[in-house]
């Protein structure tokens, strides 16, 4: 290493020692500083940083400027398999529902290595205007007021959100249900309850629903949990059963495969197996049954 280029990071540690100190001892509001522009400024991000600890020193100086500021920033962030969602909720001075609601992560077993979420440093959603809505009636449906949301969004009184425009409505959160249906692109073939049974031809209790899939589809953990078993079952074929809250237990019919050992625990969205037709089955589907203390129950009463 060169002495040029030591001298230039010993520099960049001097400069970011003093911004650091200036910023820790300074209001955000101060007239003689503008740290909000620091956020974007290009100089920050130097090209080809060789020094891990530099990147990191300039990485940590940017994320406690967003913490900090009193106006909405938004950033972009690509998830890694490293991160979760309290870690980046922390980093930028959020909460797990405001990112969850922000991006629609309706479970965390959906997210992926390099998935770009939509980041904000305050509580609340960023919500997209589809057509028909207006600033009144999201206004409404989040029970806020207009003033307010115009405000908070740096908006004069009489402006217009248009479609697709976002809105930041602060405090407000998606409330998603704990159960999610196992499979994405599907649709219930057998309801729960009393039918003609398609293998022995005679009226017999179906105690889950019957979801279609093609096979080797993915099937996911409808809710967070222990996996309880996992094996063959007679009439199941391969099967999977987790133990939930309060009493609820799932299981995963007729799978091709399973993915998940007894004893393990996994998470809402998680895939545990795939799409088959093992037990008695007249074709590829998931037979999907939820118990409550042991009695099966409609699946749609967690679902919908």
């Amino acid at each position: 290493m060169n002495k040029f280029f030591v001298g230039i990071i010993a520099i960049t540690f001097v400069l970011g020692f003093i911004i650091i100190n200036l910023f820790a001892n300074i209001r955000i509001k101060s007239p003689k500083f503008n740290f909000e522009d620091l956020v974007y400024d290009s100089k920050l991000y130097l090209s080809n940083i060789k020094d891990k600890t530099v990147e990191y020193f300039v990485d940590e100086l940017r994320l406690k400027i967003i913490r900090q500021l009193d106006r909405l920033v938004v950033v972009e962030h690509t998830y890694k398999t490293t991160d979760s969602l309290n870690k980046i909720a922390k980093m930028y001075g959020t909460d797990v529902n405001s990112i969850r609601s922000t991006n629609y992560i309706e479970a965390v077993g959906l997210l992926y290595q390099g998935k770009r979420l939509i980041i904000h440093n305050k509580k609340g959603i960023l919500y997209k205007l589809s057509k028909g809505e207006s600033l009144n009636t999201v206004a409404t449906k989040f029970k806020k007021n207009k003033e307010e949301l115009l405000l908070v969004n740096n908006k004069p009184g009489n402006y217009e959100f248009q479609v697709g425009e976002y809105i930041f409505i602060p405090n407000a959160y998606i409330r998603f249900k704990d159960f999610m249906l196992p499979m994405f692109n599907t649709k219930i073939t057998s309801g729960f309850g009393q039918r003609i049974h398609p293998i022995f031809g005679m009226l017999k209790f179906h105690e889950g629903i019957d979801l279609k899939q093609q096979y080797g589809a993915p099937v996911r953990a409808a809710c967070d949990g222990k996996v309880i078993f996992s094996g063959w079952a007679e009439g199941y074929g391969k099967l999977v059963i987790l133990k939930h809250y309060n009493g609820y237990t799932s299981y995963y019919g007729h799978l091709s495969k399973t993915r998940v050992k007894t004893g393990t625990y996994v998470v809402k969205g998680q895939i545990i197996g795939n799409v088959g037709n093992t037990g008695w089955t007249t074709g590829p589907h998931l037979h999907f049954e939820v118990r409550k203390n042991g009695i099966p129950i409609d699946p749609r009463k967690v679902l919908f």
